[in-house]
């Protein structure tokens, strides 16, 4: 199984680099005689907007797991028994509610374009700019590629191909109608399989999120310190 394609390493490195940016001395300098003080409120804004969206973004990632760990009990189960027909319906309501949770997300992730601060005249801050708009974006990457992960690919299309990424298949493939009227045993272990790989790829994205965030406030942090040192 195929998994979504994050350069975490990149945003990782983009992001440490304008940390250390905005803690050195001559930065600090040239935002407070450029009078760019203005700017870096803003940016501080935009940091804390974004680490509320990482903050948010990471419950929803719980909850995916949560709801992928519920999804292997069940086919567990239908493994294990005997009987010919399968029932998920005890997990309709909560994946119903969970697609429309994460579709608000991505909604209020795309909805913080225009919040972003204008580039500073300096063109060495033009970078911290950039960098929210890097983690907004793969924010946003993570948070969509839940739809696809918690996916349902029909029994019958999963040996043809791979649609768990593919959103684009989701209205399609992601039904409980097909499993409920066929219980093969060779499709249900398969799908355990598959809900395991995918409870391994969630939990690497919330380890991801946590970093994104504890970045983010430092990014804060060090905006607040610059503009504390500009008011004093």
């Amino acid at each position: 199984m195929s998994r979504p394609n994050f350069d975490f390493d990149s945003l990782s490195e983009l992001h440490d680099s304008v940390n250390n940016l905005l803690h050195s001395p001559d930065i600090k300098l040239e935002i407070i005689h450029q009078g760019q003080e203005k700017w870096a409120h803003q940016v501080s804004e935009a940091s804390l907007k974004m680490a509320d969206s990482c903050a948010a973004a990471k419950d929803l990632l719980l909850l995916a797991k949560a709801h992928v760990q519920n999804l292997q009990s069940a086919f567990r189960r239908i493994a294990a028994s005997t009987a010919d027909h399968c029932s998920f319906a005890p997990h309709r309501l909560p994946r119903k509610q969970l697609k429309k949770a994460i579709l608000k997300r991505l909604n209020s992730l795309k909805g913080m374009k225009s919040t972003f601060a204008a580039p500073p005249e300096d063109p060495s801050l033009v970078v911290v700019v950039n960098l929210l708009k890097e983690v907004r974006a793969t924010t946003a990457l993570m948070v969509g590629s839940l739809l696809s992960l918690i996916a349902i690919p029909n029994p019958d299309s999963g040996r043809k191909q791979d649609p768990v990424f593919r959103i684009k298949y989701l209205t399609r493939v992601d039904s409980f109608s097909t499993w409920e009227k066929l219980c093969d045993v060779s499709d249900v272990l398969t799908m355990i399989k598959r809900l395991e790989e995918v409870e391994i790829v969630v939990e690497d994205m919330e380890a991801e999120l946590e970093r994104m965030l504890r970045r983010l406030i430092t990014t804060r942090a060090s905006l607040l310190n610059i503009l504390t040192t500009y008011k004093y």
